[in-house]
């Protein structure tokens, strides 16, 4: 098993963390859109906008 150099170690972190991030982003996007759909439904004249 060779050792890989540390900037590889350091490379495949920064990609692991990107991952992380736009995962945890996109799942937030989706949670955030269904509550506002639900809050909307259950409640009308309530309008939350979401700024991004």
């Amino acid at each position: 098993m060779p050792q890989m150099a540390p900037i590889m170690w350091l490379f495949l972190f920064f990609i692991f963390l990107m991952l992380t991030y736009f995962l945890s982003s996109y799942l937030f996007f989706l949670w955030s859109i269904k509550t506002t759909s639900s809050i909307n439904t259950i409640n009308p004249q309530m309008n939350f906008h979401w700024k991004w």
